[in-house]
């Protein structure tokens, strides 16, 4: 049975051990607690877990620890995405035989393809395994922007399931969804949550839902219930938090938050910067203010 695509769905951390090794201990107890605050699906191995810096075998045994901590429970997303299209394959087809859900990938990047060869790389993907595609859009770090004649081929795939949309550009995230309703669309800025909702969203994608998950659900589930201002009001506290966490770095600020709620953490693998002592102090603030229970 399908499972729903609709809803919040945690982009990953990965947590490390003190001497720089995945922790799976600690990503297996995230996985429990989130399903617990009441996420609604997985998005593994992506930009947040900072995909481009782990070896092949730590991508694989990351989802691998997922999957079985999640045990079927939510919605398993798994990040295939790379510079080469073999390798993508092999991933998806590794997604596919441990249980994912789904694939996403974000576009090749470093040389610049052109918009035909990142349209085969998408459908070489999708071709190459029996699992939904949702295409990554960010052009802010690939490059490369989503664009109607590029969506028109890749729906000659059955298997096209949606889009991660990481752009702030609403106007185009409202035309694909109003143009294509049979697909879903993820929201991927979280300060952009309710932006985006307005917009048709499905729902969201979004690093933050590591550790913000309590304000997050309350964008979400109250714009779903007609309330708009207090879904707003959530959307505010949730960028109060944000508006620190993008001024230190978001992945290293989520962990860091992590860390204080009691996961395991120790920062980002080089060459991200261990955050500053003035950082830890400002996201000390913020998680007493807005997570501290």
């Amino acid at each position: 049975m399908k499972k729903e695509y609709a809803g919040l769905h945690a982009a990953l951390v990965t947590p490390y051990t003190e001497t720089g090794e995945v922790n799976y201990r600690e990503l297996k107890k995230l996985v429990r607690r989130l399903i617990a605050e009441g996420i609604d699906g997985f998005y593994v191995g992506g930009s947040t877990a900072e995909t481009f810096l782990l070896t092949e075998s730590e991508r694989k045994g990351i989802l691998e620890a997922v999957l079985e901590e999640n045990n079927g429970e939510k919605l398993v997303v798994s990040h295939v995405g790379a510079i080469s299209t073999r390798q993508a394959v092999d991933f998806a087809q590794h997604a596919e035989a441990a249980g994912a859900d789904a694939v996403s990938a974000i576009s090749p990047f470093y040389y610049k393809f052109t918009q035909r060869e990142i349209e085969d790389y998408y459908l070489e993907i999708m071709a190459g395994s029996g699992l939904p595609m949702f295409v990554y859009n960010f052009p802010n770090l690939s490059g490369f922007a989503l664009t109607e004649p590029f969506l028109e081929r890749l729906k000659s795939s059955s298997r096209l399931a949606g889009i991660k949309f990481t752009s702030s550009d609403m106007f185009q995230l409202e035309r694909i969804k109003a143009r294509n309703p049979g697909l879903t669309v993820w929201n991927g800025f979280d300060e952009m949550l309710l932006s985006g909702l307005a917009a048709g969203a499905d729902g969201g994608v979004g690093s933050t839902y590591n550790c913000l998950l309590p304000l997050v659900r309350g964008v979400y589930d109250r714009f779903r219930a007609g309330d708009p201002a207090r879904a707003l009001a959530f959307q505010r506290r949730a960028n109060e938090a944000i508006e620190v966490i993008c001024r230190h770095g978001v992945f290293a600020s989520v962990k860091k938050l992590l860390e204080y709620s009691g996961i395991e953490s120790h920062g980002c693998r080089r060459p991200f910067s261990p955050l500053s002592p003035e950082g830890e102090a400002e996201l000390r603030r913020v998680y007493e203010t807005h997570l501290a229970r």
